[in-house]
């Protein structure tokens, strides 16, 4: 079927922009098996929102690719009916600190519920809409599309004998938006995948709480039947809102290990969208190019990312991003060149020896393996340093 896409974008140099794109993983792409992830953006009228969703895949949820399409499509829809009659709720928003809500689930466990607000009480029931129409959306597919003769061939009886019954399992996958304007922001999350942010000084963190529920294989998702008190969401006035948040699915984090190195992925991406009026063309055109061929060495699986920025802070706090990447590589170039000298230093201590028996040997030729590794280890990190240092001229 080869790389499926989808791009949506809208630009402002005077107001928050938005971007998304999405992409099928190479193990989709082996086996001819449709892109599970979806994502889309809009912004309009001075308000941005931007959606990923990433359907399960598994054979238990074969229809997880529409069920991520309609929960996007049913998101966008219901935060812009809450928006038209946002207006007591917005002037608490614009006047909030940064806040973040853990999930009920996870409150419950933790014996700490937190005491439901106005805010609180606004978001539950945009959570309750977003449920309720996605189920009536898939019960809808599902009426107009019965089973077909692949569905039934390739899955297993167990699951389509109760399709009809189950329909949330079949559709099911995992929803994560955010939305702002020039005066307030929240976004919120059930299931896996993540939300980097990044503020006026090129800091980075991850604004929505974290679920422990979420863990290797296993993730929340809009098909549970208690959704709605899995949702966790954070939310806050101008001061707090970023310059940039990034939403991406667990492909994408997956394809990183630590969490610095896929900050790192979207520092690039963030700096090419601050770098000038084309800067959203050439961030697009390298996430078009970067994410099938991340997916092909990495997570394997289907990829989306999906932003909302600030063009203007973005320019400005470019020259910061650049400082976090050189101090991170010379961080990493400090532990580079220990690591080095000690090598030497064993290497040293083993020439003076000169004792060649079969141990001795054995040791010695290890620390020379290891002391190419570290060597090439650091010209690339000088390289890059380097590259790093020219566009900070």
């Amino acid at each position: 079927m080869g790389i499926e896409n989808n791009i949506r974008t809208f630009f402002n140099l005077d107001a928050m922009n938005s971007f998304s794109t999405f992409c099928q993983g190479e193990s989709h792409i082996l086996i001819d098996k449709v892109c599970q992830d979806y994502a889309l953006d809009e912004s309009k009228k001075g308000v941005s929102i931007a959606i990923v969703c990433d359907g399960h895949g598994g054979e238990r949820y074969f229809r997880s690719d529409v069920g991520a399409k309609f929960a996007a499509e049913v998101s966008l829809k219901q935060i812009k009916s809450l928006l038209k009659d946002f207006g007591s709720i917005a002037k608490i928003l614009e006047t909030s600190d940064f806040t973040q809500v853990e999930a009920l689930t996870t409150q419950r466990a933790k014996g700490n519920l937190d005491k439901e607000t106005e805010v609180d009480k606004c978001f539950r029931q945009l959570f309750k809409s977003i449920i309720a129409c996605w189920h009536i959306a898939i019960e809808g597919h599902a009426a107009n599309n019965p089973l077909t003769e692949q569905e039934l061939a390739t899955v297993p009886e167990k699951y389509t004998s109760v399709f009809l019954d189950n329909l949330e399992k079949t559709y099911g996958c995992t929803l994560m938006a955010v939305i702002a304007s020039q005066k307030y922001w929240f976004a919120f999350h059930i299931g896996d995948g993540k939300c980097i942010s990044f503020d006026t000084d090129g800091a980075w963190m991850e604004p929505i709480p974290w679920d422990d529920k979420c863990f290797l294989n296993k993730t929340t998702s809009l098909c549970d039947s208690d959704a709605i008190d899995e949702f966790r969401y954070c939310y806050g006035g101008r001061a707090s809102r970023p310059t940039a948040i990034f939403l991406g699915s667990d492909g994408i984090d997956d394809s990183f290990g630590e969490t610095e190195n896929m900050v790192n992925f979207y520092v690039q991406i963030a700096k090419m969208l601050g770098s000038g009026k084309d800067g959203r063309e050439d961030a697009l055109q390298s996430l078009n190019e970067d994410l099938p061929r991340l997916s092909k060495i990495g997570s394997k699986d289907d990829m989306s990312v999906a932003a909302i920025f600030d063009f203007n802070e973005l320019q400005n706090a470019r020259a910061k991003l650049l400082q976090w990447q050189i101090d991170r590589i010379d961080t990493k170039l400090n532990i580079a060149y220990s690591k080095r000298n000690a090598l030497i230093e064993k290497k040293d201590r083993l020439d003076s020896v000169k004792d060649n028996s079969q141990q001795n040997t054995i040791e010695y030729s290890y620390i020379l393996t290891d002391l190419q590794r570290a060597e090439q280890s650091i010209a690339v990190l000088e390289k890059q340093l380097s590259k790093l240092k020219e566009e900070l001229i």
